[in-house]
C-alpha cells in the first residue's frame, strides 16, 4: 500500500502588535509552533526595531487551531510593532519576496487606513498593499493574499482629545471597513478580507461584549487588553477564529467548546463557542456581500 503526505501550506502574517498582541498570554502563546522571522535580529538589522520576539499571538493560535481542525499549516510571522505596511516594504522584502509562501495576510498600522482628518494616510496604506501583492505575486503567482482588517480602538474614542471623541465606538470601526473594503475592491489581486474589525462589532452589537471599558460590564467580556486598543485573550481569539474561518474556509463552530487554544488562553466553553459563533457569522456576512 501506497501512502501519500502532503506537503503544508505555507502562510505569512505581516503586521504588528495587531497580529502579535500586547499582553500575555497572548503574546507568546505557541509560540513555538510559528516562525517569527524577525525573532533574534542583531540591533542593526531595521526588522529588529520593534520585535521582541519570538511571538505567538494571533498567528499561533491560528496554527493551533487548523492543528486541531486536521489541517496542515506552516505559520511565519513578519511582525514589528507599531509598524505601517511601508516599514514592511522598506525593510522586509528578503522574507517577503519568496516563492514559498502559499498564502500571505497582512494588515496596516491601526490608524493608518482611517481618514486624514482622523490622523490616517489612506493613501500610503492604498499605495503599500499594492506595492505588497504586487512583490508577492512576482514571487509566487499562485499565492492567496488577504487582507486583515483591524478594529475600532477605545483609547482613541473615550478619552477627551482623540480623534474619535465625542463618536460612538462605531465610528472608527465604519472608518476601517470603508478603507479595506475600497482597497479590495480597487485590488482584484486580493483573495478576500478577513473582517476582526467586523466581528468585533457583531460581539459588541448582540451584547457579548462590551462597547466601551471605561464604563466595565461584569455581564459581557472586553475585547480590548487593559490599554484599550490592543486585544485581550477573547479579542485575539476572535481575531484568530475570523483568520481560520476565512483563509481555510472551515466552519469555526466546528471547533466546539473543547477547543484547546481557548482553554489554554482562559476562555470558558460557553464564551468560545459563542465566538466561534460570531466568526463564522460575521465571516459568511462578508462572503455573501462580495458575491452580490
Amino acid at each position: 500500500m501506497r501512502f501519500f503526505t502532503y506537503a503544508p501550506i505555507v502562510i505569512l502574517f505581516i503586521g504588528n502588535s495587531f497580529f502579535h498582541g500586547a499582553f500575555e498570554p497572548v503574546r507568546s502563546y505557541n509560540a513555538a509552533a510559528v516562525t517569527d522571522e524577525n525573532a533574534g535580529l542583531p540591533a542593526g538589522n531595521p526588522r529588529s526595531e520593534g520585535a521582541a520576539g519570538p511571538y505567538g499571538g494571533i498567528p499561533a493560535i491560528f496554527k493551533k487551531l487548523t492543528d486541531e481542525a486536521g489541517l496542515s499549516y506552516e505559520v511565519h510571522s513578519e511582525l514589528a510593532s507599531g509598524k505601517p505596511l511601508e516599514f514592511h516594504y522598506a525593510n522586509a522584502l528578503s522574507v517577503i519576496n519568496q516563492p514559498k509562501w502559499d498564502v500571505v495576510i497582512m494588515h496596516d498600522l491601526s490608524t493608518g487606513p482611517v481618514p486624514s482628518a482622523r490622523t490616517g494616510d489612506p493613501d500610503r496604506f492604498t499605495k503599500f498593499a499594492d506595492l505588497l501583492e504586487q512583490t508577492i505575486h512576482s514571487a509566487n503567482k499562485s499565492a492567496s493574499i488577504y487582507l486583515y482588517e483591524t478594529w475600532s480602538r477605545a483609547d482613541l474614542t473615550y478619552p477627551a482629545n482623540r480623534p474619535y471623541t465625542g463618536q460612538p465606538i462605531e465610528t472608527m470601526a465604519t472608518d476601517l471597513h470603508d478603507s479595506y473594503a475600497r482597497e479590495f475592491a480597487h485590488n482584484g489581486h486580493f483573495a478576500g478580507l478577513a473582517p476582526a474589525g467586523d466581528a468585533w462589532m457583531r460581539a459588541i452589537h448582540t451584547g457579548v461584549a462590551e462597547p466601551d471599558p471605561t464604563h466595565p460590564d461584569s455581564t459581557k467580556i472586553n475585547l480590548w487588553g487593559r490599554d484599550s486598543y490592543h486585544p485581550s485573550i477573547y479579542g485575539a481569539y476572535l481575531n484568530a477564529l475570523v483568520v481560520f474561518d476565512q483563509i481555510t474556509g472551515k466552519d469555526p463552530r466546528t471547533l466546539g467548546a473543547q477547543e484547546k487554544a481557548a482553554a489554554e488562553l482562559g476562555i470558558s466553553p460557553a464564551i468560545a463557542t459563542t465566538l466561534q459563533r460570531i466568526a463564522y457569522e460575521q465571516v459568511e456576512e462578508g462572503k455573501r456581500a462580495v458575491r452580490h
